[in-house]
């Protein structure tokens, strides 16, 4: 078992430093585990957006939704650029729709 399956919010900073492991499948894990815990902040996870690993984007996504209309809208909108990889482009379209906010 993980810190994020018996742990508490209390635990959410042995967890936040593997934001920027270098392997994508822990940083992916550790945002997972923040929304498990409960601890998930904006701040820590919106620079995950911009991950090369569709796996990071899709965990820091659900875990950007309940701060969707909080988040800057000008940044998500330059993810959808065509330059964008297609994950990234997802990502900020699904938190724009979140945020009501038409791109």
């Amino acid at each position: 078992m993980g810190v994020s399956e018996c742990g508490t919010r209390e635990d959410a900073d042995l967890v936040r430093p593997l934001l920027a492991h270098p392997v994508p499948g822990v940083r992916a894990y550790a945002v997972a585990g923040l929304r498990a815990l409960e601890a998930a902040r904006a701040d820590d996870v919106r620079p995950l957006l911009e991950d090369p690993s569709a796996a990071v984007v899709r965990q820091a996504t659900a875990a950007l939704l309940p701060w969707a209309d909080h988040l800057p809208p000008q940044h998500l909108r330059e993810l959808l650029t065509e330059d964008r990889p297609r994950h990234q482009q997802v990502a900020a379209a699904r938190l724009l729709r979140a945020a009501g906010v038409h791109s």
